[in-house]
């Protein structure tokens, strides 16, 4: 009688750490701790998620479009200079 409660223990054992291993393990969501744009400390109530990325605000948002459409606009008049064909110097 011993030996038959002892094996269901066992075999109970077994199928539990199957089924642990059939799943895999639980991922951490990562939490952010500064703000994109103003790098300063972001508290949960004060998120503001937009475009993949959290702000500390409202206004650090649209402040950071606002330089991104500068940095865009550089890059954009940079690449039509390069490709402007230049005068041939005699």
């Amino acid at each position: 009688m011993v030996d038959v409660v002892k094996e269901e223990k066992v075999k109970s054992q077994e199928a539990g750490s199957v089924s642990k291993q059939a799943r895999p393990p639980k991922k951490k969501k990562s939490r952010p701790t500064n703000c994109a744009q103003s790098n300063k400390r972001i508290r949960r109530k004060d998120w503001y998620y937009r475009g993949g990325k959290y702000f500390a605000n409202k206004q650090c948002y649209k402040l950071y479009l606002t330089q991104e459409a500068e940095k865009a606009q550089k890059a954009q008049e940079a690449a039509a200079a390069a490709a402007a064909p230049k005068p041939a110097a005699e």
